[in-house]
């Protein structure tokens, strides 16, 4: 994984939706430094936390971790 990547989606995404890192933290129920760290690529968020930043941000998790949108194409459907 490409947490690089990822913070600067996410940096990206944030700033589009005019948010500061401290609207996006209140919303992810956690501090503005933990954004920051994430979005520079200096800590790994958890699932719960990445999660989070999705909803928040809405974007989609497969958008926020691989700059893609995947179509789901299950076999059995």
């Amino acid at each position: 994984m490409d947490y690089i990547a990822i913070g600067s989606r996410i940096r990206q995404i944030r700033k589009l939706a005019n948010m500061t890192q401290q609207q996006l933290a209140e919303l992810c129920d956690c501090s503005h430094s933990l954004i920051g760290h994430i979005e520079k690529g200096s800590r790994v968020p958890s699932i719960k936390t990445i999660c989070k930043i999705s909803a928040a941000l809405h974007v989609s998790l497969d958008f926020l971790l691989t700059n893609q949108l995947h179509e789901r194409k299950c076999p059995y459907l």
